[in-house]
């Protein structure tokens, strides 16, 4: 069931124009992602995508990234609160809403990210968390595949030998395996979760270990209360 900390009375929904997408790994952040692009007016903004895509840019901020990303290095909060501003810029000349997925990933972004627009930014801003305990979230992880053309995610009751949207060849990647997956997710408990507390009133929880229609129905919820429609519903 969707749930916010908060009274709903005392938050105003309206005019909602950034969600921001939280969860552990293997909580199902992509599902959630893909469901929203597929059936609400958004624009799904994912942190390695919009660094991959400025990386291939020949600007300034473009050469900074590649060179960052081929020498192996990580790439600091300037640079990605830099670029998630720079798009964002261009989205709010649109109607569409905004979904952030792997950004913020600390206080320090979100706290940036709320200053945006003289502070202006932080009343249009709510976060969902999918909820999803760690243990199921190894489990996935750890047995699922990935596509190597596209990038699509298929799960252990995918059985396939090939990817069905493109038909890559689906491969086990290194940062996969469990031990890798365990220290991601403390990881995410040391750095990443803050963010949700900081978010506090903002925030909607949602259970990422529903079927895909309860899953479905808790994100319809939600964004309803955010005073947004899906594509063709006018009433």
């Amino acid at each position: 069931m969707s749930s916010c900390c908060c009274c709903k009375e005392k938050q105003a929904f309206v005019g909602v124009r950034v969600v921001v997408l939280l969860g552990a790994p293997g909580a199902g952040k992509g599902t959630v992602a893909q469901y929203l692009s597929d059936n609400y007016n958004v624009l799904h903004f994912s942190t390695g995508n919009l660094l991959r895509n400025e990386g291939k840019e020949d600007t300034e901020i473009g050469r900074e990234v590649s060179a960052i990303i081929g020498s192996g290095g990580l790439v600091g909060d300037d640079v990605v609160n830099r670029i998630v501003k720079s798009n964002l810029s261009k989205v709010f000349a649109t109607d569409s809403l905004v979904l952030l997925d792997g950004y913020p990933r600390s206080v320090d972004q979100a706290e940036y990210l709320d200053s945006l627009g003289d502070g202006a930014l932080k009343n249009v801003i709510r976060a969902v968390e999918i909820d999803v305990d760690h243990e199921v979230a190894v489990a996935r992880i750890s047995n699922r595949r990935v596509c190597s053309e596209c990038g699509a995610t298929f799960g252990p009751l995918d059985d396939i030998a090939d990817c069905s949207r493109c038909g890559g060849a689906l491969v086990k990647r290194a940062d996969d395996e469990e031990a890798v997956v365990r220290r991601r997710l403390q990881e995410y408990v040391d750095t990443t979760l803050p963010v949700s507390e900081y978010y506090a009133c903002r925030l909607f929880k949602i259970s990422g270990e529903s079927s895909p229609e309860e899953s479905a129905r808790e994100v319809d919820d939600v964004f309803r209360d955010f005073g947004v429609k899906k594509r063709g519903d006018d009433s």
